[in-house]
């Protein structure tokens, strides 16, 4: 299980909402999480 990084809901790894980003996938609970991650992805990733 992987975390949304909008809003921390656990997420399988199979679901169709996921997308790379500087080398790394992101998955997200719903196609709302992820457009706010496409929208800022620097405020969701942790450095």
């Amino acid at each position: 299980m992987q975390n949304d990084p909008v809003c921390g809901m656990e997420v399988n790894e199979d679901t169709k909402y996921k997308l790379s980003y500087k080398g790394k996938t992101y998955y997200f609970c719903s196609p709302l999480c992820m457009a706010e991650f496409k929208k800022r992805p620097e405020k969701y990733i942790q450095h």
